[in-house]
């Protein structure tokens, strides 16, 4: 199936705490089949899946990703956050908007690295209203050297 691509549009959207973070949004010209929602990794932005966009619009796909707070051209104090709970409020105001904008279609939630994780847990949260998760290059664990676990350790006491 090929559909013709709508231009890429950007937007920002409002978030809990004064904070706007960055949507991008890769529509097909005809009415979209599904919607894919996509969460970055640490080191990516929403722009980084691009090509992954333009090969799910040609096959019907809607497709919203997100600029984690911190990240990307999105607000908010550069790789920190106060919890989690920051991120999986970036990630359902993604939905949110992606549901504004193409109703009534299932929506998937793609999560890339570490937006893989962040993924799990809001699926755990709202498993009723996704129709599937992907993770792709999932972190779920990453090695750390013994060095860097024992200073880490040694840190979490100080507080």
């Amino acid at each position: 199936m090929s559909t013709m691509l709508i231009a890429a549009a950007e937007e920002r959207v409002p978030v809990a705490g004064d904070v706007e973070i960055l949507i991008r949004s890769w529509r097909p010209a005809v009415p979209a089949r599904a919607v894919v929602g996509i969460v970055h990794g640490v080191k990516s932005h929403s722009g980084y899946f691009r090509w992954a966009a333009e090969q799910l619009v040609a096959s019907g796909f809607a497709v919203y990703a997100v600029d984690l707070r911190g990240r990307g051209a999105s607000d908010g104090q550069r790789f920190y956050i106060d919890s989690i709970d920051d991120y999986l409020a970036d990630v359902d105001a993604l939905l949110r908007h992606a549901r504004s904008h193409t109703p009534g279609v299932p929506v998937f939630l793609l999560g890339h690295s570490a937006g893989g994780v962040i993924s799990c847990v809001y699926t755990l949260e709202h498993q009723a209203e996704l129709a599937g998760l992907i993770c792709e290059s999932f972190a779920f664990q990453v090695a750390a050297p013994d060095f860097a676990l024992a200073v880490v350790k040694g840190l979490s006491h100080i507080a």
